[in-house]
C-alpha cells in the first residue's frame, strides 16, 4: 500500500510537470521567445553562436533586404572573411558596398575603388559563367569599361582606379559617357 501511494503521488508529479512542460512550451518562456513570438529569427544568429559562413550569408543576404546596410555588409564581409572563394557570399558583399556607394551624396573614393576590386574579384575567380558576366556588367556600369581579355588585374585596375585623396570625384559609368562621345566625334 505504501508503494500504491508512492506510484500515485509520482504519477501526479510526473504529470504535473508534464503539463507543466506542456504550456511553457506554448507559451515559451525564454526572452528569446518572448521577443519574437516563440520565432528564432535569423538576425539572432550571431548571438546562438551559430557562425558559419553560410549562416552569415543569410543572415546578411536578409540585411540586405530589409535595407540595413550596415548590418549586411558587416555580416557578409565576416562570411567572405571565412570563406574567400565562396563566390555567393562575395557577391552579396559587393552589392552592398555598390549599394552604399551609390547612396552617398559625395561618393567615397576609397569605398568606390573597393567595390571596384571585388567585383573583378568576382568576375576574374567566378566559377560559374553567370556570376562572372554578373561581376563584368558591374565593373561596367561602375567604371564605363571592363577588363580587357588578356588585361592582368594590375593594369586594369591602374586604369579604372580612383585617387582617394579626393582630388578626383567619383562619377559611375563615367569613361563609358566619354567613350560615346569619342566615337559621335570620330564620326
Amino acid at each position: 500500500m505504501h508503494r500504491n501511494v508512492l506510484l500515485s503521488l509520482a504519477i501526479a508529479i510526473f504529470t504535473a510537470s508534464a503539463v507543466s512542460a506542456k504550456e511553457d512550451f506554448i507559451v515559451d518562456t525564454s526572452s528569446i521567445g518572448k521577443s519574437h513570438n516563440g520565432v528564432v529569427s535569423s538576425d539572432q544568429f550571431l548571438e546562438l553562436g551559430m557562425r558559419t559562413p553560410n549562416a552569415l550569408r543569410l543572415e546578411g543576404e536578409n540585411s540586405l533586404r530589409m535595407g540595413n546596410l550596415d548590418r549586411a555588409i558587416m555580416v557578409l564581409q565576416r562570411s567572405v572573411e571565412m570563406a574567400p572563394m565562396d563566390m555567393d557570399g562575395r557577391i552579396l558583399y559587393a552589392q552592398a558596398l555598390e549599394q552604399k556607394l551609390i547612396g552617398q551624396k559625395e561618393r567615397d573614393p576609397a569605398l568606390f575603388n573597393f567595390v571596384v576590386k571585388q567585383w573583378l574579384f568576382v568576375a576574374k575567380k567566378a566559377e560559374f559563367p553567370d556570376q562572372s558576366i554578373q561581376g563584368r556588367s558591374h565593373l561596367i556600369n561602375l567604371t564605363g569599361v571592363a577588363p580587357k581579355l588578356f588585361e592582368s588585374t594590375q593594369k586594369y585596375l591602374s586604369r579604372v582606379l580612383l585617387p582617394e585623396d579626393g582630388s578626383t570625384k567619383v562619377a559611375l559609368g563615367k569613361k563609358k559617357a566619354q567613350g560615346k562621345e569619342q566615337n559621335k566625334e570620330s564620326f
